[in-house]
């Protein structure tokens, strides 16, 4: 793959890992460089998720309005699994 990459750039690429191309192939590439394996993807999307609630005033101005910030937030959200796990943990401290 590293001949995909122009010749000026290759003495600077250190690491090449080929991931599963989907949707989340971004995040999955995120943990396998921090040598999870990129199965532990949707933990990206939970710390970043994270973030943005925790700094939520923040990244409100940041980008733009609050519908904005309401979008990227939902987008982080794992179809069905963090409605589960949600569930789960909400069942379990109620």
């Amino acid at each position: 793959m590293l001949d995909q990459f122009h010749l000026c750039m290759q003495d600077s690429i250190e690491n090449i890992i080929d991931v599963k191309a989907d949707d989340n192939c971004g995040y999955r590439a995120i943990v396998a460089l921090l040598g999870m394996g990129e199965e532990l993807w949707s933990l990206v999307h939970t710390h970043l998720h994270k973030e943005l609630t925790s700094w939520f005033e923040e990244y409100i101005n940041l980008v733009g309005g609050i519908e904005r910030f309401e979008e990227l937030k939902c987008s982080l959200l794992v179809d069905g699994l963090s409605m589960v796990r949600n569930f789960i943990i909400m069942s379990f401290f109620c």
